[in-house]
């Protein structure tokens, strides 16, 4: 009998729920669908557990706020019902991406985050009466403002602040102090301002302030790196850029060498280091020439003569006595030589048509002086060791061309073989690959959610059916019990009326077979 068997024991199952889990285990749905939608069902709840309790991606909505802006962020988001977060580094608000766009518009509604009053309300919303003080001060910080709002239009530029100091003019000051300003810069993550927009800046800040020079401006960035207005900022700024045409001089060579020899030994066999000494003296020549052959274009000689007597005597005390009286002779004394001096001069110019020709030859610095590279080859790459020696000289003839080797400038050129010791590479433990990390998550979710499904549900609901069979096999003893019990009563014969009816009936739906019925009762054989 049923109730000789030994009842399993299960657990306690509440009134309410008694009738409604019969029902459930009667019904032929859950029969053959009963594992499949209590499956289903635990891993629906362990899903939307996982995701109710799990940590979503936040990312900052905003960030630099003053702190009554983002207490009334915080605040504004957390009544919407937000889960709002705040970095503990920087103090920027997180939340979900997802969320973004909806805390955006809910925040804009709200008037929130409060922007400062640009220059033009400051301007605007200026009494009447003001003092000349104040209204100076709120002048200078509308300018400021007003430059703030420039600079941060640039796009690496998030932030920016001015300051400009403007001494009071006096009367009775000989030297006046220079106007000067200094600019904050916060930039955005993971962006640099460069050179051009550093000199903007500058311009920008100068050209709006009046008597302000470009010498006196100074910008700085977040991290307090001073970017432009140091003295002597110029010849620093001339000599990174030195720094940086060298250091991409070296990088294109290496590359080249790189690529030129790859092909041929493999990209991991080889390697090579550029170093290029340049020449930034800039240098000016000038440089005039003229044609020796040139032909005569005009000519002019004069010449003179003049004749004068001659002085005669002889030189002294004598020559200077009266002479005595003549005696006259017969014979006349003999002649002596010419007494008159004849003198000529004689002179010319001539002019010739010449051809001149004047150069002026600069040259800017940046020349290479000195360059010197070194390649070093996988001895394996390189072949049988009896041929290696060929194979470097003709290495080396191609890194010459490659990098304008040039023997007068100096130039070395250096190709070895080598054995390259094993690189270690530091691989990343498999648990902690991004993929791995989310996998497992999701595995855990799984994990608990058959564990539930195995050791909790799945016996709750056998003790239950294996109840409710019980109760049923007791139902079924009984009534069978007492089907047993209670007396049979005999089927009571038809009338005879009832009979006439059904083969009336009979006759008129079945002609036929009501005519072979009654012919076998008439031959005594059974219907």
């Amino acid at each position: 009998m049923a109730d000789d068997a030994p009842t399993p024991a299960r657990l306690p199952v509440p009134a309410v729920l008694d009738a409604p889990l019969q029902r459930l285990r009667a019904s032929p749905l859950f029969a053959r669908f009963g594992w499949p939608i209590a499956a289903t069902t635990v891993a629906a709840l362990a899903l939307g557990g996982w995701l109710a309790f799990s940590e979503p991606t936040r990312s900052p909505i905003f960030s630099q706020l003053p702190e009554a802006d983002k207490a009334a962020v915080v605040t504004a988001l957390e009544d919407a019902g937000m889960r709002v977060a705040l970095d503990p580094r920087t103090g920027a608000v997180l939340l979900p991406e997802q969320d973004h766009a909806r805390a955006r518009m809910l925040l804009a509604a709200q008037g929130l985050p409060k922007a400062a009053p640009g220059g033009a309300e400051l301007m605007a919303n200026m009494p009447l009466g003001t003092s000349r003080a104040l209204e100076s001060a709120r002048l200078k910080t509308a300018q400021e403002r007003e430059l703030a709002a420039s600079i941060e239009s640039l796009d690496s530029v998030q932030a920016a602040r001015v300051l400009i100091a403007r001494p009071e003019p006096s009367p009775f000051l000989r030297d006046r102090a220079p106007v000067t300003a200094a600019v904050t810069l916060t930039l955005a993550p993971g962006r640099a301002l460069s050179e051009s927009q550093s000199r903007a800046i500058l311009h920008l800040v100068a050209g709006a302030v009046p008597g302000l020079s470009p010498d006196n401006v100074a910008i700085s960035d977040q991290a307090g790196r001073l970017l432009a207005g140091e003295p002597g900022a110029g010849r620093m700024l001339a000599d990174d850029r030195r720094l940086k045409l060298q250091a991409e001089m070296e990088a294109r060579t290496r590359q080249s060498i790189l690529e030129l020899l790859g092909p041929v030994v493999g990209a991991d066999n080889l390697t090579a280091q550029v170093r290029i000494e340049l020449d930034f003296a800039a240098r000016e020549a000038s440089e005039e020439r003229y044609q020796p052959d040139g032909a005569l274009r005009s000519e002019q000689f004069s010449r003179g003569t003049s004749s004068e007597p001659r002085a005669i005597g002889i030189p002294g005390a004598l020559s200077n006595t009266i002479p005595a009286a003549p005696n006259v002779t017969a014979t006349p004394p003999v002649a002596s030589g010419p007494t008159v001096q004849t003198t000529g001069s004689e002179s010319g110019t001539r002019n010739y048509e010449l051809g001149r020709s004047v150069q002026i030859t600069s040259r800017a610095g940046g020349d290479i002086r000195r360059l010197t590279a070194a390649v070093a080859i996988r001895a394996d790459a390189l072949g049988p060791p009896a041929g290696r020696a060929k194979r470097l000289a003709d290495l080396r003839s191609l890194v010459e061309g490659a990098v304008g080797y040039d023997q007068q400038r100096g130039d070395r050129i250096a190709v070895s073989a080598s054995s390259f010791a094993p690189t270690a590479e530091t691989e990343v433990p498999i648990w902690k690959e991004p993929v791995v990390v989310e996998s497992s998550k999701w595995l855990a979710a799984a994990l608990v959610a058959i564990a539930l499904l195995a050791f909790v549900i799945r016996p709750y609901v056998r003790r239950a059916m294996a109840r409710a069979d019980a109760r049923a096999a007791e139902a079924r003893a009984a009534e069978a019990e007492a089907i047993a019990l209670a007396p049979v009563p005999l089927p009571a014969l038809p009338d005879y009326s009832r009979k006439l009816a059904e083969a009336r009936l009979l006759a008129a739906t079945d002609g036929a077979k009501a005519t072979a019925v009654a012919r076998r009762l008439l031959s005594g054989a059974p219907a």
